[in-house]
C-alpha cells in the first residue's frame, strides 16, 4: 500500500469544508432576516458532504494494485533492427542530387577544408561551359567570367570566410552576348566552435537579363502604339494558318485588312497627338468586335489587319457578320480632347481558299483595299474576287515596266503654253507634262501610270529625270534668245518631303547652267500645308534661289487659306473643274470670282488652267484673269512644236507695250495650230 493516495486526502478535505460550513448553519437560523439563505447554505453543504463520501474520481494512470502472489515473468524483447547507414546516406546524398538537378538555379559547394569545390548541371549550363571539362575547382568560373568579376569574387569568397557573412554579386560572361550577366551568392556554414567548414552558393540568371528578354519580346511582336501585334507576328501567325490549310483542307480561315481613310488629314487639321489617340480608339473598337483567339495587328502608319481564324460555316457567313461588326464599331464618332471626330474606314477581306502560301492570300486582301480606295466606294467592304486579283496582277506589272522605263528613259516631256491675254496673247511659260514613250507609235497618258508611281515610291527617280530634262530644255530655249520664258515643274509631295531636295535642285541647275528664274515648281495645296514649318522653310530657300513657287489645283484642297500668308508663294493656278462651268454654273462663277480676289488682293498671280471654250476666256478677261492654259490656245506640245509656238508667240519683257489697264477690249486670238499633227492628250 502507498504511504500516500491523493483521493482520500481529497475526500478527507471536503468532509473538514462540510463541518466546517455546517458550524454557521445554528447561527443563520436563529436570525429571521437571514432564513431565505439558510436553504441554499444547507444545500451547498449537503452537496460537499455527498461528493466527499460517493463521488468516484478518474483513475491518473496506471493505478492498479499489483498481486504479489503471481510471479510475472517479463516477455523476450524484440530484437532491435540493424541500419545500414551507408546505404541511407547514399539515398541522401542522390536525393539530394535530384533536388538540384531539377532547380532552375545552379548550386554549387566549397569545401574549406578539402578545397574542393562541386557544381550542379544547372550551374554547368549557365556558366555555358562543357560538362566533360569540369573540375572540382573555381578554375570553371575563372574561366568563364570577365577577370574584373573574378578578382571581385575572390574577395567577397576571403571576406566571407572571415566574417560569416554571405555575399552577393553580378558576374559578365565571357564570349557572350552583352547581356550575358548572371548573379552569383553564397552562404557560409559554420561548425559547432563557430569555424566555416563549407560555402553553400547559387547561380540564377541576372533579373535585368530576364526583364530585358520579356521588354525585347514586346518590342518584336507587338505594336508600341496600340498595344496590338505587329506585322512581323502577323506574318508568323499567318503562316501557322497557311500550314494548317494545308494540313487539313476542311480548315477555313481569312485575313481582313481595315484602312482609316484620310488619316493623313487628321495628322495635320488637329495634330500627331490626335491621330495617334485615334489608333489606339480604332485598336481598341477591334479588339472588342473580335473573338476569342483572332489576331489583331498593326501593319502599317493606319492599316490595321486581322486573322480569323477557324471558321465553321463553309458559307462565309461567319466571316461577314464579324467584319460588318467591326466596321460598324470602327466608324462610330470618336470623342477626343472636346472635339467628336468622325472617321471613315475602308475593309478589304480574303478568304484562304485556292491559295497555298501567305504571299498568294496577302496578294489578294491587298488588292482588294487598294481597288476599293481607288474606286468612289471606298469606305465600305470589299470581298476579294478572281477579277480583283487579274487587275492587281496587271499593276504589278506596270510597276515592274516602270522601273524599267526609268532606266531606259523612256519617259519624254510634252510642254503646254501659259498665255498672257493682257499683252498681245504672248507666252510667258510652259508647263512641263511627261509622256511615256513605251513605243514609236504610242504614248501612255500620265493618268495610267502616275498613281502607280506615287504609290510605289517610283515617282522620285522618275521626278528627278523629269525636272532635268526641263531644265535642259529650258536651257537650251534660252540660249536661242527666249530669255524670259519659264518652264513649270509639278513636284509630288514624297519628292518635296526629301530632306536632300535643295541640293538636289541646286545640282540639278548646276549641270545644266540654267538661271533660277527660269525655273517655277508647282505643289499642290496637300503638299505644302503637311508638315508646314518644314514647308515654309523649304519654300524661303527656293525663294531665295529665285525659284518661283506655283500652288496648283488651287481650291480643290484645304478650305484654311492662312498658308498663303505664311508661304512665299508666287502664282495660284484655279482647277479645270471650276473652270468648266463658269458659264453655266453661278456657284462656279462665284468661286471664280473668289480665287481671282483672292490673287489680286494678295498680290499673286493666277492661272486659269483647262481654258477650251471662248465664253469661259471672256469670262476669265471680264473678272480679270490674264494668265490663261488650256486647250483655247493650245494643247500640249513636243518640244520641237513648242519652239516654233515660241517663234511665233514670244515677246521679251523689253519689248512689250504698256498694258491697258482692262482686260475687256484684248481681242481674241484663233487657236494655234502649230504642230496639231503632233498634240499628245
Amino acid at each position: 500500500m502507498r504511504l500516500f493516495d491523493e483521493k482520500v486526502f481529497l475526500r478527507l478535505l471536503l468532509v473538514l469544508a462540510s463541518v466546517f460550513f455546517a458550524a454557521f448553519i445554528p447561527e443563520i437560523l436563529s436570525t429571521r432576516e437571514h432564513l431565505i439563505w439558510a436553504v441554499p447554505y444547507i444545500l451547498a453543504d449537503f452537496f460537499l458532504v455527498t461528493v466527499a463520501v460517493l463521488y468516484r474520481f478518474p483513475v491518473i494512470g496506471n493505478r492498479k494494485r499489483m498481486r504479489d502472489d503471481v510471479e510475472i515473468t517479463s516477455p523476450t524483447p524484440a530484437p532491435t533492427p540493424i541500419r545500414d547507414f551507408k546505404k541511407d546516406l547514399m539515398e541522401r546524398d542522390e536525393l539530394f542530387q535530384m533536388m538540384v538537378d531539377v532547380s532552375s538555379n545552379g548550386f554549387w559547394t566549397f569545401d574549406v577544408i578539402t578545397g574542393k569545390v562541386y557544381w550542379s548541371k544547372r550551374a554547368i549550363k549557365l556558366l555555358q561551359a562543357q560538362a566533360s571539362t569540369i573540375q572540382d575547382s573555381f578554375d570553371l568560373l575563372k574561366d568563364r567570367i570577365v577577370e574584373s568579376d573574378w578578382l571581385r569574387f575572390k574577395d567577397e569568397l576571403k571576406l566571407a570566410l572571415e566574417t560569416g557573412e554571405k555575399f552577393n554579386l553580378t558576374v559578365s560572361l565571357l564570349d557572350g552576348a552583352v547581356d550575358s550577366k548572371l548573379l552569383i551568392s553564397g552562404h557560409v556554414q559554420l561548425n559547432e566552435d563557430g569555424h566555416p567548414i563549407r560555402i553553400v552558393g547559387a547561380l540564377d540568371e541576372n533579373s535585368d537579363k530576364q526583364a530585358q528578354e520579356k521588354q525585347n519580346y514586346y518590342y518584336v511582336y507587338q505594336d508600341a502604339l496600340t498595344g496590338v501585334y505587329n506585322r512581323k507576328f502577323f506574318l508568323e501567325k499567318l503562316k501557322v494558318d497557311v500550314d494548317m490549310a494545308l494540313q487539313r483542307p476542311d480548315y477555313l480561315f481569312a485575313v481582313a485588312l481595315l484602312d482609316i481613310d484620310r488619316f493623313g488629314a487628321i495628322n495635320t487639321s488637329y495634330s500627331i497627338n490626335v491621330g495617334d489617340n485615334v489608333l489606339r480608339v480604332v485598336a481598341d473598337r477591334i479588339k472588342t468586335q473580335c473573338r476569342v483567339g483572332d489576331t489583331i495587328a498593326r501593319i502599317g502608319p493606319d492599316v490595321f489587319a486581322i486573322v480569323l481564324h477557324d471558321i465553321q460555316k463553309n458559307d462565309d457567313s461567319d466571316v461577314k457578320s464579324i467584319v460588318r461588326r467591326i466596321h460598324s464599331a470602327v466608324k462610330q464618332p470618336i470623342q477626343l480632347e472636346g472635339r467628336e471626330l468622325y472617321i471613315g474606314v475602308s475593309m478589304a477581306v480574303a478568304l484562304n481558299r485556292e491559295v497555298d502560301c501567305v504571299e498568294d492570300i496577302m496578294a489578294n486582301v491587298t488588292s482588294s483595299l487598294r481597288e476599293m480606295k481607288k474606286s468612289v466606294n471606298h469606305g465600305g467592304i470589299q470581298f476579294f474576287s478572281g477579277g480583283i486579283r487579274e487587275k492587281a496582277m496587271r499593276l504589278y506589272k506596270l510597276e515592274f515596266d516602270i522601273r524599267k522605263a526609268i532606266q531606259a528613259q523612256e519617259f519624254v516631256l510634252f510642254y503646254q503654253p501659259i498665255v498672257d491675254i493682257t499683252n498681245g496673247n504672248r507666252i510667258v511659260a510652259f508647263e512641263a507634262l511627261v509622256r511615256w514613250n513605251q513605243s514609236k507609235s504610242k504614248f501612255i497618258s500620265p493618268a495610267e501610270f502616275i498613281p502607280i508611281a506615287e504609290e510605289t515610291g517610283l515617282i522620285i527617280p522618275l521626278g528627278a529625270q523629269i525636272l532635268k530634262m526641263a531644265c535642259m530644255q529650258a536651257k537650251s530655249w534660252v540660249d536661242q534668245g527666249f530669255t524670259d520664258i519659264q518652264v513649270a515643274v509639278n513636284f509630288s509631295a514624297k519628292q518635296f518631303a526629301l530632306d536632300n531636295m535643295i541640293d538636289d535642285i541646286k545640282q540639278v541647275l548646276l549641270e545644266t547652267h540654267l538661271n533660277p528664274k527660269n525655273l517655277k515648281l508647282e505643289i499642290t495645296e496637300y503638299t505644302a500645308v503637311c508638315e508646314a514649318e518644314k514647308t515654309v522653310k523649304l519654300m524661303n530657300a527656293l525663294s531665295s534661289m529665285g525659284i518661283q513657287i506655283s500652288i496648283d489645283d488651287f481650291g480643290t484642297g484645304y478650305s484654311s487659306l492662312s498658308y498663303l500668308k505664311r508661304f512665299p508663294i508666287h502664282t495660284l493656278k484655279m482647277d479645270k473643274s471650276f473652270i468648266d462651268h463658269v458659264t453655266d454654273d453661278e456657284e462656279d462663277a462665284s468661286f471664280a470670282r473668289m480665287v481671282i480676289g483672292i490673287a489680286k488682293s494678295m498680290n499673286l498671280d493666277l492661272i486659269a488652267e483647262g481654258v477650251e471654250t471662248e465664253s469661259q476666256l471672256e469670262f476669265l478677261k471680264a473678272e480679270g484673269c490674264k494668265l490663261i492654259q488650256g486647250f483655247y490656245f493650245s494643247k500640249p506640245l513636243s518640244a520641237e512644236n513648242a519652239r516654233e509656238y515660241l517663234q511665233q508667240h514670244y515677246i521679251a519683257t523689253k519689248d512689250l507695250p504698256v498694258a491697258d489697264s482692262s482686260v475687256n477690249d484684248i481681242p481674241v486670238i484663233e487657236r494655234s495650230t502649230v504642230g496639231t499633227n503632233n498634240y499628245i492628250m
